[in-house]
């Protein structure tokens, strides 16, 4: 018994000695946890502007130049030249045409259908080294005018044509060859359509044409041709003109081998 009172005292001894190194250690590592810390300074920071500083401007080395309204006076362009009679000035009656063959079976030409009239300093002796010196511009329109067959029946041609200065010493002349009609369908025809003008011939293909009638009476372009014919300054010449529609049929139960029209047209200069 003495033995085992004398066992717990030391253990309870040694518990207490454990318990109270323990402490020790404890608060030692308690007492300042920073103690071993190095604590660096913190770098400077440069201050805060209390406003942003603006960037520089840029000054521009050459100053801006203001232009003026221009004080020009606009040049003016010369008048065209009038194709009509001056008011001043009387109109000289036309040049009657010389008397055609009675038709073109027999190789004549029909009556003309208009003359030009001649305009003084437009289409008259003094232009093209006339007395007054006075030039008529390329490309004038010096006449124009219009031929009709009539076949006595509903389908006929028609044909346009418009003179012009080409160069000192030719004028240009344009056949433009119509279809006049109701009801109508034809086939493309190569060389249907032959134009004579001043002794030149040329055969022009002639084009399909569809029509059911129902627009009323029709117009239909055949083909076009211009032809250049000799006229230098001063002169005045009858150009014969010559159209032959190669139709071959029939129309309101008329047999219509060929539609023709043409005559004579004056050209001046």
């Amino acid at each position: 018994t003495t033995a085992l009172l004398m066992l717990l005292v030391f253990l309870l001894v040694v518990a207490v000695v454990i318990i109270f190194l323990t402490g020790l250690d404890r608060n030692s590592r308690t007492d300042n946890p920073y103690e071993n810390v190095t604590v660096t300074a913190a770098p400077d920071l440069p201050e805060e502007s209390a406003e942003p500083t603006p960037p520089p401007t840029t000054v521009p080395t050459t100053a801006p130049q203001y232009y003026p309204p221009s004080t020009a006076t606009p040049v003016q362009t010369a008048a065209p030249v009038s194709t009509g009679a001056p008011a001043s000035a009387a109109t000289p009656a036309p040049t009657p045409s010389p008397t055609p063959v009675a038709s073109l079976e027999d190789g004549g030409i029909l009556p003309a259908q208009q003359l030009v009239p001649i305009v003084p300093g437009v289409n008259d002796n003094s232009g093209d080294g006339g007395d007054s010196g006075v030039t008529i511009p390329i490309g004038t329109v010096i006449g124009s005018g219009q031929f009709r067959s009539d076949t006595g029946t509903a389908l006929n041609i028609h044909a346009d044509w418009t003179a012009s200065i080409n160069d000192p010493q030719t004028a240009n002349v344009t056949i433009t060859v119509f279809a006049d009609h109701y009801s109508l369908i034809t086939t493309a025809t190569p060389g249907a359509l032959q134009v004579s003008v001043d002794g030149q011939y040329v055969s022009l293909g002639s084009p399909a044409i569809e029509n059911d009638g129902t627009t009323g009476l029709a117009m239909t372009e055949i083909n076009s041709h211009t032809f250049s014919v000799p006229l230098t300054g001063g002169d005045i010449r009858t150009v014969p003109v010559q159209v032959v529609w190669q139709y071959r049929g029939s129309y309101s139960g008329v047999e219509l081998p060929t539609i023709e029209c043409g005559g004579n047209i004056t050209l001046t200069r």
